[in-house]
């Protein structure tokens, strides 16, 4: 962790203000899985080519999400299932800034991610009318139908590259609870391409984790906290990230 923060350290910073540009809410996304021990060689590599945000003195955040499902898990089980036109609802709270956020994401057939929010003030465990009136205007989903299914938390590091073209997610030290079970996969971190093209070709992370042997990978953090926290629900289609989690927690393998 000291070398990590040494690294960042050396990155040239970007205000939220000059993040606003790039804020991507209509995106591609490319997700990458691989052991957090190869985060400060993939960071050394990329530095030249991206910016970190940096709040005061702040650059690496913490992040709290709770997730919502219908009682028949029918948002779960859309993703699941390789549904296209599909929604994931969820309360955000950006810890070292106090915000909070209800937002609802939707993937495109053409795979793109559309995300809408609006402020909250605090992680709702029940939909206020605002809320309520905020899902029902911006997905199919009755609003009433929805109950808290799984929190997620981790840390983050955004970086953004110096063309304003492209963010960067890297998410680490995950931990998942429901209430009931948890699960923490401390050794895994998850990097998100965020691009306003699908042409991964001229991104700089990119490269650099084709290079390491590291591939795109299918990921989503709802689905694998409901996997790991409760075992009634299926999970045929997501065996293989399970594989790769497992892999990097208890084998020490970095891809």
């Amino acid at each position: 962790m000291k070398e990590l923060l040494k690294i960042i350290a050396g990155y040239d910073g970007i205000t939220l203000q000059e993040m606003d540009s790039v804020s991507l809410l209509n995106r591609m996304d490319f997700k990458y899985v691989f052991s957090n021990l190869l985060l400060p060689e993939i960071l050394e590599r990329i530095k030249p080519d991206y910016r970190i945000l940096t709040i005061g003195k702040d650059r690496e955040f913490s992040y709290l999400s709770l997730y919502y499902d219908t009682p028949d898990n029918k948002l779960y089980l859309d993703h699941h299932n390789g549904k296209v036109n599909r929604y994931k609802v969820r309360f955000r709270a950006y810890q070292e800034s106090n915000l909070y956020f209800l937002e609802i994401k939707y993937k495109t057939k053409n795979g793109r991610t559309i995300k809408k929010r609006i402020k909250t003030p605090k992680l709702e465990t029940r939909l206020t009318e605002e809320s309520k009136k905020f899902i029902y205007e911006n997905s199919p989903m009755a609003p009433e139908s929805l109950e808290p299914k799984v929190y997620t938390s981790f840390n983050r590091l955004t970086l953004v590259n110096n063309k304003l073209t492209e963010r960067i997610t890297i998410d680490y030290n995950l931990y998942f609870e429901n209430g009931h079970v948890h699960k923490d996969l401390p050794k895994l971190a998850i990097a998100e391409v965020k691009k306003d093209n699908s042409n991964g070709n001229d991104s700089c992370i990119s490269q650099v984790l084709d290079e390491m042997g590291i591939p795109p990978r299918g990921l989503s953090k709802y689905c694998i906290g409901r996997v790991l926290t409760d075992d009634s629900v299926k999970y045929n289609r997501f065996k293989e990230s399970l594989l790769i989690f497992d892999k990097i927690s208890n084998h020490n393998d970095f891809s």
